[in-house]
């Protein structure tokens, strides 16, 4: 792959993490430089929310993310689900109208349907975008590791989905299950988020085509770390 090739391939990764680049301000394209005139607290979020200071603790969530936060949780709903028949499902539903987590499981009935195999995986990846570049903006990892952080998530979403839509579908769905939270004003906020980078003609989510080809990821570097 050239070197044209290669930036286009790093730029459709990076542009996985663009729900919430666009929520924290930045233009696209989504560069270093867009970041830092965006002037969000990179170092902020990922101490509050995750509580990382350092490559390690990013190492940590990457992996995480990789194998699965929240859709677990949605793919094991989807599988009691999936037996039932519509009507079934309905009124297993509305059974547990009551319960700790009838949001969850109404959000599993409301998208799975729409969803490919990987079901809300684009929630988690989509995510570990944003943060890798929060910890490249920290110094936390350097240019290199972010790269081949990236690609390992680009590879993950490239081939669990069939476009920008679907794409966006799935990380909808994930941020909804996440919240836990049915209320039209967070259907109406999470609609919101995702306008822009769906319909703004100078997005890279209507530049890029989602069928781009990527080069194979080099191995984390970590893993190198852990053989020695």
């Amino acid at each position: 792959m050239d070197a044209y090739g290669y930036q286009r391939a790093l730029d459709w990764a990076v542009s996985l993490g663009a729900p919430l680049l666009t929520q924290n301000g930045v233009q696209p394209p989504y560069t270093p430089a867009a970041c830092r005139t965006a002037n969000f607290n990179s170092s902020r979020i990922l101490e509050d929310l995750w509580g990382i200071t350092d490559a390690e603790g990013m190492r940590r969530l990457a992996e995480r993310m990789w194998s699965g936060m929240h859709n677990p949780g949605f793919q094991d709903m989807r599988l009691r689900l999936s037996g039932m028949t519509l009507a079934q499902r309905k009124a297993y539903i509305e059974s547990r109208r009551d319960m700790e987590r009838y949001a969850e499981l109404y959000t599993v009935h409301l998208y799975m349907d729409r969803l490919p195999p990987a079901g809300i995986a684009a929630w988690d990846l989509g995510r570990l975008a944003f943060y890798l570049r929060c910890a490249r903006l920290e110094g936390y990892i350097g240019e290199e590791e972010e790269e081949i952080c990236l690609l390992h998530t680009a590879i993950r979403a490239r081939y669990s989905y069939r476009s920008w839509p679907d794409y966006a579908v799935a990380y909808m769905a994930g941020r909804q299950f996440w919240a836990g939270d049915l209320s039209e004003e967070l259907s109406e906020i999470n609609a919101g988020i995702l306008r822009g980078p769906l319909a703004d003609e100078s997005t890279p989510w209507r530049e890029l085509e989602w069928e781009i080809e990527l080069p194979e990821p080099p191995s984390l570097p970590w893993e190198s770390e852990k053989g020695n």
